[in-house]
C-alpha cells in the first residue's frame, strides 16, 4: 500500500484527539479557558478561547512582562500621588516614598498591587499612559491580537479586553524571565521602603499553592464585578513537564482549575 494512504488515518485520528481535547465537557463554570503548550503554542484543552472578555488583575501579567523587558529590578521607583490614590487592591505604598523595582513587582504579582501596578508603569515610562502604549505594542508583537489595555492594573475601562488564547501567550512570554516565575512561586514576602525602612508584608492571593497536590499552580488571580474571577499561570506537573492555563469570567475558580488540573491533558 503507497505510504499517502497509511497517513491518511494517521491524520484523521490526530485531529480527532486534538478536536476531543478542545470539546472534552469538563463542567467548567468559566465563560472562556484555555490550556496551552508553553514549547509549541498548540491548544490542548480550550472552551471560547478567542472570546474578549475583561482581563481584571490579570493584566499585571503584562505590566511584568513590560517591566522586565524595559527595566533593571534595582532600580529606585518614586511614588507619585497619582500611584498611591489608586483603589484596592492595593498595598498603601505612600507619596514620596522610594521602592526598589523587584519588591514593586512583587507587590503587584503577590498582592495584586494596583498602586504598585501605577507606580511600575510610571518608573518605566514616565506615565501610565505611555506604559499602556508599551503593553499594547507588546501584546501586539507576540502574537495576542484580540487584546487591548487601557491601564496597566486591570481597574475596569471602557474598551479593555483580552482573551484566553491571547492571555496565555502573554503568560508564555512572562515565563521566559526567571524573576517572574520566581516571584509568582512565592506564598509570601515582605519588601521595604528605601529610606524609611518601612516593610509591608506580602500575601500571595493564588489560594492553589497552599493546596497539598501533586502539581503547583502558579499565576495571577483577578476579579471585578464584570470580568468575575480570572486566572492566567502555569500547571507545573513536575520539572519537565508545564502547561500554561487561563481561565476568564469564572462562578467557581478553584474548582476550575483543579478541573483542568486533574484532566492531564
Amino acid at each position: 500500500m503507497p505510504k499517502r494512504f497509511l497517513l491518511i488515518p494517521l491524520i484523521s485520528l490526530f485531529f480527532l484527539t486534538t478536536l476531543s481535547c478542545s470539546r472534552k465537557d469538563l463542567s467548567l463554570s468559566s465563560e472562556s479557558a484555555v490550556l496551552i503548550s508553553p514549547l509549541t503554542k498548540r491548544i490542548v484543552y480550550s472552551k471560547n478561547p478567542h472570546l474578549r472578555l475583561p482581563p481584571a488583575s490579570t493584566t499585571k501579567i503584562m505590566t511584568a512582562l513590560v517591566v522586565l523587558k524595559n527595566s533593571h529590578l534595582e532600580k529606585k521607583v518614586a511614588v507619585s500621588r497619582f500611584a498611591s490614590s489608586m483603589e484596592a487592591s492595593k498595598v498603601y505604598i505612600k507619596e514620596r516614598e522610594a521602592y526598589l523595582m523587584e519588591d514593586l513587582l512583587k507587590a503587584l504579582l503577590l498582592n495584586s498591587g494596583n498602586d504598585a501596578s501605577v507606580a511600575l508603569a510610571e518608573g518605566v515610562a514616565g506615565s501610565e499612559e505611555e506604559f499602556v502604549n508599551m503593553m499594547n505594542e507588546t501584546a501586539q508583537t507576540i502574537g495576542a491580537k484580540n487584546t487591548n489595555f487601557k491601564n496597566s492594573n486591570g481597574l475596569p475601562a471602557e474598551g479593555q479586553y483580552s482573551t484566553a488564547y491571547d492571555l496565555a501567550l502573554i503568560v508564555r512570554e512572562a515565563m521566559k524571565y526567571r524573576k517572574f516565575a520566581e516571584i509568582v512561586k512565592m506564598k509570601e514576602d515582605e519588601i521595604e521602603e528605601v529610606n524609611s525602612g518601612r516593610k509591608i508584608k506580602l500575601k500571595n492571593h493564588n489560594k492553589s499553592l497552599w493546596n497539598d497536590t501533586p502539581y503547583m499552580i502558579s499565576g495571577k488571580t483577578g476579579y471585578t464585578k464584570k470580568a468575575r474571577h480570572c486566572f492566567a499561570g502555569y500547571i507545573q506537573y513536575n520539572r519537565w513537564r508545564k502547561v500554561i492555563v487561563v481561565i476568564l469570567k469564572s462562578g467557581s475558580l478553584w474548582k476550575d482549575l483543579e478541573l483542568l488540573a486533574e484532566a492531564r491533558f
